[in-house]
C-alpha cells in the first residue's frame, strides 16, 4: 500500500502504541483465558527466592489456562535466529548469563499451588540459562522449532526462559521460549538488541559494553486511574458477549481448546489501491479501514452487530527499551448496520480506535466480573476476534559474530481467540491466526472475502455493505455454478410425456399392481375416459377432483384429471373417514373420483362420488405420430396437484404443485437414478402422499413400469424382497416415516438396488449396510411446498448423508436471518426456489420473494455451502421438552450431604439461588472464582483439585462425585 499512517497519529502524545510483532503473531497479547488481556506484572524490587509476591489477577489468568489445557505451553511464545556460521555454546550461555542479570524480569519466577500463584525474583548470581540441543526429527525444521517453544514450563520456580541450538545445512539454529508471564512479542526486539552485542563482544574477547550491562529493573505500570474505569464502564454497557459466534466453523464447547493454525494472503493490486481510496473517502487512518473491514466481516459471518474487537497496544512508553508483558489489549466496540455503506463504518473504527486509545493504560481485566454477562470464563469473554495492525517497522541487517543472521518464523498451535487479523500494510499482507474451530478452508476463504470487501467498497464507499459484504468471486462462482439446474430437454408435463411413451409404446407395462397388469395403451385408454367424465360432470379447469383408488386406478385419475385441466386431490382410502372429509371441504373438490370398494365417509354427501370405470383390454393403437411432450408448454405453470404441505400438522396449509414441478422434479430424478424404459420402479408409498405422486411420475414419465409394494412389504423385508422379485423392479424412492428396522435390512434383502432415502431418515450404520451390499444409493432432501425432493446427491461414504445438490430446474440458496444471501461454508436457513416450490394459494401465505431467486421457501433448517458446491444441511433441532406437561422427578443429589455443603459454596460465591444441578458457569461464575471454588473445597474434603475438574464437573452434584472417586 502507499500510505499508511499510524493509528496513534491522531492520539494525545501520552497514548500508547499498536503493539508490533513479527510473522508469528499472537496470541501472545492475548490472555491466557481468552479474555482481555493481563496486563504486565508491579515491580519485584529486592523480592527475594525466598518470599513470593501476591501475583494480579492478569497473572493468574494465564495460570488458570494452563490448568484448563495441561501439558501444552498455551503461554509460550518463540523467537528463533538463523546464523551462516557456528554459534559457540559457550559463549552464548556467557552472553544470556549478561543478560539475565540485566534485566529483573528474566529472572521472575512463579510457584503455583492448587488455588494461588506467588511470584519470586532470582538474584542474578544465582540464576542461570543453559544451552541445551535443539532435538531434530529430520523433518521440516519449523515444527522442530514449534514442538520446543510448546514444551510447558512448570511453575515450580524455575526459570521462564530456555535457548537450545542445533546445526543444520546452512549453519546454526538458536531458539528461545519464554513463558508470557515475563515476556511479550515486543520484547523479541528488545531481547535480540541486548544479546547480539554482548554475543559479539564475549566472542571477540572485548569488554562488554557498558551500555549492554546497565541493570534494567521490571517496568512499574500505573495503578488504574478511575477515570479510565469509568471510561471503559460507559463504553461496555449493555455488551453482549453471547452475540459474537461466527456462522461458520464448528461451535466452540464449554471448554477451550486452543489449538490454532495460520492463514497468509498478500493483498492485490487492486485491493491495495482500494484501501488508499477508501482512506482518503473516510478521512480515516489505513489501521481504521482494515479494522472497519475486519468488523464488516465478522458481522456478515454472524457475529454482532455489537462487536467488541480486542486490539493489542504497547504501553511501555517512548523509549523505555523494557522486557516483560506490557502490552494491553483494548476492547474497541463497533456497531456494524450493514444497510449502510463503508465510509460510515469507517469513521466509527476510527473513532472508537482513537478513543481506546486515550485509556489503554488502564486495562479492563480490572473490570473483569463487574460487567453484567461479562466474566473472565470461556463462554463469557469481553472478545473473541482481534484485530492486529503493524505499522511499518522494517527489520534492519542482522549479523551475529560476523556472520549474516535472520529471523525464522516459529508457529505457534495454538490460538486463545476465535480469530485474530493481523494487517501488515508494509508488506501488503494480512495473516489470519485462527482457532481450529474453523478449518484451514475457512480461513482462507475469510482472507479472500476480506480483500473482495475492500475493492467492493472502494467503487461505492456508500453502498450498503449487506450487499457485498462476506463474499469473494469463487464464492459467487461457485454457487452460481450449483445453481445451474437447466434441464435440457425436459417435458412440458407429466400428462405430456406419458402421453408420448402411450402412443409410441403402447403394449408396454405401466403398472404392475399385484397380479394385474396394466399398459401404457390401457392407462391411455382410461385415462381419456375419465376426461370424458369429468367434462359431462362439468368439471372446469383449474377445479378440484379428489381421487381415492389403488395405486393403477389412481394413474388413469391423475392423467385423466390433467388432461381436463383439472387439479387433482389424490386421498388415500384407507386414511380416516374425519380426515378425508377435512381435506375434501379445505380443497373445496367439485368431486370425488372414487375406485372399486373404495366408500366415501359419512357426511360428504356433498362432494359428489364418480367411480372409476374398469379397465378396459388393451387399448387400441392411436393413429399418428406420437404426442410432442414438449408441446404442452403453456400448461407448465399451472397447477396440478393439491397435497397436504404436512402429513402430522394439519394446520399447515396444503401444497399446491404446478405441472413443471411435477415433471422436471421427475425427469431429474430419472436421469439421476437410471430410470427408463422398462425400468421397475418399486413403490412403498401410501396413496395419497408425496410419495406416492413422485413413484408415479418417475415411472410413467420415462417409459418405466410402476411396482406398487402390498401393505405388508412397508414393514416387512421379505415381502418387499419377493415383490421386487417378481415384477423386476430395482429402483426404490423410501417414502418418509418408514420404519428403520426396513431399512436396515434392505442391503441383505435387495442387493444392488438403487436407493432414495431422506438423507434425515439414513442413519451411518443403514448407509454403511447398503453400500456393502452393493446398492447405489442417494440421500435426498424435501421440504414442505415442494415436490417432495430439492437436493439430492449419491452417497459413497456412511457418514456423508445430509449433502446434495439442487435438482434440476431448483435454485437453493443459503440466507442470514435478515434474508441476506450467505456465501460458502456459513450456515444459514436454507431457501428453495424454481419449478418444484408449490404455488401461492388463497388459504395459505404466499411464498416470500427475493430479488435474485424470487419466489421462494424458507425451510426453517440450517444447511451450509460446500466448496465443491453441494449443499450440507444440519439436522433439524428437536423442540424443548414441554415441561409444563408431567411433573419433574424428584433430584436425589439434593439430599446428599456432601453435595448440599458445595450448593452452599455455589450460593456464596455466586450469590444466587443453587440447586444441585446449578451450572457453575452458566449461573455466572468465572475463571478467577472457579480458582478459589477449587480452594474452598480442598479445605472442606482435603482433595485438591485442579481447575480442569470444575470445568468437567460443572454442578454440585457432579463435582461431589468427581471428589468421591
Amino acid at each position: 500500500m502507499n500510505s499508511q499512517p499510524d493509528l496513534s497519529a491522531r492520539a494525545p502524545e501520552s497514548a500508547p502504541r499498536p503493539a508490533a510483532a513479527n510473522t508469528a503473531t499472537d496470541d501472545d497479547t492475548a490472555p491466557a483465558n481468552g479474555t482481555a488481556t493481563a496486563h504486565s506484572a508491579p515491580p519485584v524490587h529486592g523480592t527475594s527466592a525466598a518470599n513470593g509476591t501476591a501475583t494480579t489477577n492478569k497473572e493468574k489468568a494465564l495460570w488458570l489456562l494452563e490448568q484448563l489445557v495441561p501439558g501444552t505451553g498455551v503461554n509460550n511464545l518463540g523467537l528463533a535466529l538463523q546464523v551462516s556460521g557456528r554459534l559457540r555454546p559457550d559463549v552464548l550461555g556467557a552472553a544470556l548469563a549478561v543478560v539475565a542479570g540485566r534485566f529483573e524480569v528474566l529472572r521472575t519466577v512463579f510457584r503455583a499451588s492448587s488455588a494461588d500463584l506467588l511470584k519470586e525474583t532470582v538474584p542474578a548470581g544465582e540464576f542461570a540459562v543453559p544451552v541445551e540441543p535443539l532435538e531434530l526429527s529430520g523433518g521440516p525444521l519449523a515444527e522442530d522449532l514449534t514442538a520446543f517453544v510448546d514444551r510447558p514450563f512448570p511453575l515450580d520456580g524455575r526459570p521462564l526462559i530456555r535457548v537450545a541450538t542445533a546445526t543444520i545445512a546452512d549453519g546454526d539454529v538458536l531458539c528461545v521460549a519464554v513463558h508470557h508471564l515475563v515476556f511479550d512479542m515486543v520484547s523479541v526486539g528488545v531481547l535480540l538488541q541486548a544479546l547480539v552485542p554482548v554475543y559479539d563482544a564475549v566472542a571477540a574477547g572485548l569488554p562488554v559494553p557498558e551500555q549492554a550491562v546497565a541493570p534494567v529493573p521490571a517496568l512499574a505500570e500505573a495503578a488504574p486511574r478511575p477515570a479510565d474505569l469509568d471510561h471503559w464502564r460507559r463504553t461496555l454497557d449493555g455488551f453482549d458477549p453471547t452475540g459474537l459466534d461466527l456462522w461458520c466453523g464448528t461451535p466452540r464447547g464449554r471448554q477451550p481448546v486452543l489449538a490454532g493454525e495460520s492463514a497468509v494472503r498478500t493483498l492485490g493490486p487492486r485491493a491495495q489501491q482500494a484501501a488508499v481510496e477508501l482512506q482518503r473517502a473516510a478521512r480515516a487512518p489505513m489501521g481504521a479501514v482494515l479494522l472497519a473491514a475486519y468488523a464488516a466481516l465478522l458481522a456478515a459471518h454472524g457475529a454482532g452487530p455489537d462487536l467488541v474487537i480486542g486490539s493489542p497496544v504497547d504501553v511501555r512508553g517512548a523509549g523505555t527499551g523494557a522486557i516483560g508483558y506490557h502490552v494491553n489489549v483494548v476492547p474497541i466496540r463497533i456497531r456494524v448496520d450493514l444497510t449502510e455503506g463503508f465510509r460510515p463504518l469507517a469513521r466509527q473504527a476510527r473513532d472508537a480506535f482513537l478513543g481506546a486509545m486515550a485509556h489503554a493504560h488502564t486495562s479492563v481485566d480490572e473490570l473483569a466480573g463487574e460487567l453484567p454477562g461479562i466474566g473472565t470464563s470461556w463462554q463469557t469473554q469481553l472478545f473473541r476476534h482481534l484485530f492486529n495492525f503493524l505499522p511499518d517497522a522494517p527489520v534492519g541487517e542482522l549479523r551475529v559474530d560476523g556472520m549474516p543472521a535472520r529471523l525464522l518464523t516459529v508457529e505457534n498451535p495454538h490460538s486463545k481467540f476465535d480469530l485474530e487479523l493481523v494487517g501488515s500494510p508494509a508488506r501488503a499482507e494480512l495473516m489470519l491466526r485462527h482457532s481450529r474451530t474453523l478449518t484451514r478452508t475457512d480461513a482462507e476463504a475469510l482472507l479472500s472475502r476480506f480483500e473482495a470487501l475492500l475493492v467492493t467498497a472502494a467503487q461505492d464507499p456508500d453502498r450498503p455493505l449487506g450487499e457485498t459484504a462476506g463474499w469473494s468471486e469463487r464464492d459467487r462462482e461457485t454457487v452460481d455454478r450449483a445453481n445451474d439446474t437447466a434441464l435440457d430437454g425436459r417435458p412440458a408435463t407429466l400428462e405430456a410425456a406419458f402421453t408420448s411413451w402411450a402412443r409410441s409404446r403402447p403394449a408396454d407395462v405401466a403398472v404392475l399392481d399385484g397380479d394385474r397388469s396394466i399398459t401404457y395403451g390401457e392407462l391411455d385408454a382410461a385415462a381419456d375416459t375419465v376426461r370424458e367424465m369429468l367434462a359431462d360432470a362439468g368439471v372446469r379447469p383449474a377445479e378440484v377432483v379428489a381421487v381415492a383408488a389403488a395405486p393403477g386406478e389412481t394413474a388413469a385419475a391423475l392423467l385423466g384429471c390433467w388432461r381436463a385441466g383439472a387439479v387433482c386431490l389424490p386421498l388415500d382410502p384407507g386414511e380416516e373417514p374425519a380426515r378425508q372429509t377435512r381435506r375434501l371441504t379445505q380443497a373445496a373438490a367439485k368431486t370425488v373420483l372414487t375406485g372399486a370398494g373404495v366408500h366415501l365417509p359419512a357426511g360428504s354427501d356433498l362432494t359428489p362420488a364418480l367411480p372409476l370405470p374398469a379397465f378396459p383390454g388393451t387399448g387400441p393403437q392411436r393413429p399418428g405420430a406420437p404426442a410432442d411432450p414438449h408441446g404442452d408448454e403453456p400448461r407448465r405453470d399451472t397447477p396440478a396437484c393439491r397435497l397436504p404441505a404436512d402429513e402430522e400438522d394439519e394446520e399447515q396449509p396444503a401444497a399446491v404443485l404446478s405441472h413443471a414441478g411435477i415433471a422436471d422434479t421427475a425427469a431429474h430424478f430419472a436421469r439421476e437414478l437410471g430410470v427408463g424404459p422398462g425400468t421397475g420402479v418399486l413403490s412403498l408409498a401410501r396413496p395419497g402422499t408425496f410419495a406416492a405422486l413422485f413413484d408415479a411420475a418417475l415411472a410413467l414419465g420415462v417409459g418405466g413400469r410402476l411396482v406398487p409394494a402390498p401393505q405388508k412389504a412397508r414393514t416387512d423385508a421379505a415381502t418387499l424382497r419377493a415383490t421386487a422379485e417378481r415384477h423386476g423392479a430395482d429402483v426404490l424412492a423410501v417414502p418418509p416415516g418408514t420404519a428403520p428396522r426396513l431399512l436396515e435390512e434392505l442391503g441383505g434383502q435387495l442387493p444392488g438396488l438403487t436407493v432414495l432415502v431422506a438423507g434425515d431418515e439414513l442413519s451411518a450404520p443403514t448407509a454403511k449396510a447398503l453400500l456393502a451390499a452393493d446398492c447405489r444409493l442417494y440421500c435426498g432432501y424435501g421440504a414442505p411446498q415442494t415436490t417432495g425432493w430439492a437436493l439430492s446427491g449419491r452417497v459413497t461414504t456412511p457418514e456423508d448423508t445430509r449433502r446434495g445438490r439442487p435438482i434440476g430446474n431448483t435454485r437453493a440458496f443459503v440466507a442470514a436471518p435478515d434474508g441476506r444471501e450467505l456465501p460458502v461454508g456459513v450456515r444459514g436457513e436454507l431457501c428453495l426456489a424454481g419449478t418444484g416450490t408449490a404455488l401461492d394459494t388463497p388459504d395459505g401465505p404466499a411464498l416470500p420473494d427475493h430479488p435474485g431467486y424470487g419466489r421462494h421457501h424458507r425451510t426453517g433448517r440450517l444447511a451450509q455451502w460446500q466448496p465443491d458446491g453441494t449443499l450440507v444441511w444440519h439436522p433439524r433441532e428437536q423442540p424443548a421438552a414441554d415441561t409444563a406437561a408431567g411433573p419433574t422427578a424428584p433430584d436425589a443429589a439434593a439430599d446428599d450431604p456432601l453435595v448440599s455443603e458445595f450448593a452452599a459454596i455455589w450460593q456464596q460465591l455466586l450469590s444466587c439461588e443453587v440447586t444441585a444441578q446449578t451450572h457453575f458457569f452458566d449461573a455466572g461464575g468465572h475463571s478467577l472464582l472457579a480458582a478459589v471454588l477449587t480452594q474452598k473445597v480442598e479445605d472442606l474434603t482435603g482433595i485438591a483439585l485442579q481447575l480442569r475438574d470444575v470445568f468437567e464437573h460443572p454442578t454440585p452434584a457432579a463435582l461431589a462425585a468427581r471428589v468421591r472417586r
